[in-house]
């Protein structure tokens, strides 16, 4: 669906709404005959590809077809106003919330339009299934005749990533009759399907060697250029304990803020039979308590534990619709599914956690999976994983998160993993933001790399947009765009109340001018993110699943016989990790407050004078890290390979103080956060005593020793901080050396170059990371130790 082809109009007509949004219709594409007389386009059901892809010919007839007719809400600008009234702080509705029959009775799809829609699409000899109970939507099935027959417009197939795919290429076009009535139509472009942004392949784990927090230890790889000191190995991934530290929650969690009483749910597709097995597992080796998750079934596929997403070996490649996709990926969304709980879980505890799966990564089956959440209330907050990598307008999921809205349920999407998506492409042309998390009903959270101390405290933060260079024949090759927290600004949205006066008019006004603009230039767009937590892969979050792990042992891809199927625990990241970490923050604001905050976006944005965020901003010095991966993913086998890891490439995005479109207001800080969004709760702790910060010694002195072996001498010692040599001493009488340490270099290595009484001359190499913090006291200075040659 290309949102450039899309004339904006105005949805909410109320200067004063916190909501004001403008979203931008599509022109259909040009068709060889007139369109059918009687009969109205519906707008953004051709999707952009659509125009570029190789044609393969008409849809065979008989092709099965199903789809999800999303329906209008009454009233739309009267709840559009609601909305406004009862998000705001400000406001003297806020928190009047509606219940869902409440809502069903004023704003819902009326039985009439439900019976309407179901008349023409049984008399196009399509089958009709139940309007769920808010009569969102109606869901049809059949052939692509009977579809041709219904909505006006013949269906293609196309080869579109990799896959056979079906879709119009003409608008949907209704009968005037029901025209009116809908809202959208999902379902006939099969490669609209939801991507997770977590990919972890079938038992995947991390190679050693990593780092406990940020920096522990230091990689013995060669130092890449552009640096001048050995680098830190990757973190082994984050645990709850050192989450909660960062975020500063700790002392919240301890004193009993940790989510109770909060209900979380969770929405992804599919659904893994050993989801509670394994979040119990990982539970208990964390020291949190074992969660009860209670699991909505009636829509789901069970699958079986995460192995190859690969087809039947005797299935035609091109008579699935389609491969690749997700659609046919249970496997990998197991891998999601289990994340996006367990990171939920680290920072509230005690809040309950309901998962509702959809069918399928069709983005029509997780509408219904949407919906269902929302129209049976099961929930106050929501956490989505998944969206899309265009800017699409969706009509159909922005009517289920308005409903969310009016009855005070905050929904949080991960922003993406592709940046802006224009780094490795050099077309600046691709800038965009996803699907999902441009909608401006729902919060949108980006992605950050966090370095953890060794005392949980937090270090720093900066934007996640990575680089990656290999290590061949001595030296890092050329890096190139690994992954990135998503940004930027929208095309089909525009921007809303809540972020005029924040937003620096040069983000929202981005696209002004250009051929991809909104229609109308002095409208600016909604800008993505809202908010941001840590999402880097590279310093990621230690999770736990049941993984197969002979998956990969065959480099061909090939599953061995054997009895491999195991829990273990991995480090993961992306912006997948950033949702439910910041929707477990909003768990504990929740039960702060005593209320749902809702849609929470208005008292976010209100919260930022309160200092409720830590403003994320560039390094002074470049950010990276050595991480070391099994070649198959799962073992040493087929090899290792080391690779260097460059943080904060912001492509065309931008670090600076206050908002911006790489982690929008900045992270959450801890206390500070908690009482900005429940000023005068009883339930958040007083700051804890401020201890001073460790400082590293301005020196270290080690003795020397020849450790064990008569005869054996010290020859010669060289000690080096970064690439300079700071001592380089000869001789036989070398007991005792003192390293000076710069501030901002406490890394050093030696050498000790030893003789035996034999004549042998042998070389150690020691590097050390002295931060002079040990747990438990705060400016322990280590003035002696001892180093064996």
């Amino acid at each position: 669906m290309s949102p450039s082809a899309r004339p904006v109009t105005a949805l909410a007509a109320a200067a004063a709404a916190a909501l004001a949004v403008v979203v931008a219709a599509a022109a259909p594409a040009a068709a060889a005959t007139a369109p059918p007389a009687g009969t109205r386009a519906i707008r953004g059901t051709v999707p952009a590809y659509a125009t570029r892809a190789p044609d393969l010919g008409p849809t065979a007839d008989l092709t099965p077809v199903r789809a999800l007719i999303a329906l209008r809400h009454r009233d739309p600008a009267g709840l559009d106003r609601l909305i406004a009234a009862v998000s705001d702080p400000h406001s003297p509705h806020y928190g009047d919330y509606l219940s869902p029959a409440e809502f069903e009775q004023r704003f819902a799809p009326t039985d009439a339009s439900v019976a309407a829609v179901a008349k023409a699409a049984r008399a196009a000899g399509l089958t009709v299934a139940a309007a769920p109970r808010n009569n969102a939507y109606v869901m049809v099935s059949g052939t692509a005749a009977q579809a041709r027959a219904l909505f006006g417009t013949a269906l293609r197939d196309f080869s579109y990533a990799g896959s056979r795919v079906h879709a119009p290429r003409a608008a949907v076009r209704l009968p005037a009759s029901i025209a009116g009535l809908v809202a959208d139509v999902k379902g006939l472009d099969t490669a609209d399907v939801a991507e997770r942004h977590a990919d972890p392949p079938p038992a995947f784990v991390n190679a050693p060697p990593c780092s406990e927090s940020w920096a522990s230890t230091t990689s013995t790889a060669p130092i890449p250029d552009g640096f001048t000191e050995p680098l830190p190995n990757v973190p082994c991934g984050y645990t709850p304990k050192q989450l909660q530290g960062a975020y500063g929650i700790t002392p919240a969690v301890r004193a009993g803020l940790d989510g109770t009483g909060i209900r979380v749910a969770i929405i992804d597709a599919f659904s893994s039979p050993l989801i509670q097995e394994d979040v119990a597992q990982w539970s208990r080796n964390r020291g949190l308590p074992v969660p009860q998750i209670e699991i909505h079934d009636n829509l789901l596929q069970r699958t079986t534990p995460q192995g190859p997403s690969l087809p039947p070996t005797d299935t035609p490649l091109d008579t699935l619709s389609p491969i690749g996709l997700g659609i046919l990926d249970p496997h990998g969304w197991s891998g999601e599914q289990t994340l996006d709980i367990e990171a939920v879980h680290a920072m509230a505890p005690g809040a309950t956690l309901v998962y509702q799966g959809a069918n399928t990564a069709l983005n029509m089956d997780i509408n219904v999976a949407q919906n269902n959440v929302v129209s049976q209330n099961l929930a106050q907050i929501v956490s989505n994983s998944y969206g899309g990598t265009t800017d699409d307008l969706d009509e159909a999921s922005d009517n289920i998160w308005r409903q969310a809205a009016a009855q005070g349920i905050g929904a949080y999407f991960s922003s993406g993993d592709d940046g802006d998506e224009t780094m490795g492409t050099g077309d600046p042309k691709l800038k965009t933001v996803g699907a999902g998390a441009n909608s401006p009903f729902v919060t949108a959270v980006g992605g950050t790399t966090l370095a953890v101390g060794p005392q949980d405290e937090h270090q720093f933060e900066t934007y996640w947009g990575t680089f990656t260079a290999t290590l061949k024949d001595g030296a890092f090759g050329t890096p190139v765009f690994n992954a990135g927290g998503g940004g930027g600004t929208s095309q089909s949205y525009a921007l809303p109340a809540y972020q005029k006066g924040v937003v620096p008019d040069g983000f929202g006004s981005y696209w002004k001018g250009r051929p991809e603009a909104l229609t109308d230039a002095k409208i600016p767009g909604r800008v993505v993110p809202d908010v941001a937590m840590v999402g880097d892969t590279n310093s990621g979050f230690l999770m736990g699943q049941t993984q197969n792990h002979s998956a990969y042992r065959n480099l061909g891809g090939n599953t061995l016989p054997g009895d491999e199927t195991r829990y273990s625990e991995y480090r993961i990241g992306g912006t997948s990790l950033s949702a439910p970490l910041f929707a477990g923050m909003m768990a504990l604001a929740d039960q702060a407050a005593g209320r749902a905050h809702g849609f929470a976006n208005p008292a976010l944005y209100a919260a930022r004078p309160a200092g409720a965020f830590r403003d994320i901003s560039s390094p002074t010095k470049r950010v990276a890290v050595i991480r070391t991966n099994y070649v198959n993913a799962t073992n040493a086998d087929g090899g290792t390979e080391t690779v260097l890891r460059t943080a904060n490439n912001l492509g065309s995005l931008k670090s600076v103080p206050g908002y911006d479109d790489s982690t929008g207001l900045g992270s959450p800080l801890g206390l500070p956060f908690l009482r900005a969004l429940a000023p005068g709760s009883k339930l958040i702790p007083a700051d804890p005593a401020v201890v001073p910060a460790c400082t590293p010694p301005a020196a270290v002195r080690f003795a020397l020793s020849t450790g064990a072996g008569a005869g054996k001498r010290i020859v010669s010692l060289q000690v080096r901080v970064g690439r300079a040599l700071v001592v380089n001493r000869r001789g036989r009488r070398l007991t005792a050396v003192t390293v000076k340490l710069p501030k901002d270099r406490p890394t050093f290595s030696v050498v000790i170059r030893t003789r035996t009484s034999s004549g042998l001359v042998v070389t150690s190499t020691r590097t050390f990371t002295e931060s002079g913090c040990r747990r438990g006291a705060v400016t322990v200075k280590r003035t002696t130790s001892t180093l064996r040659g």
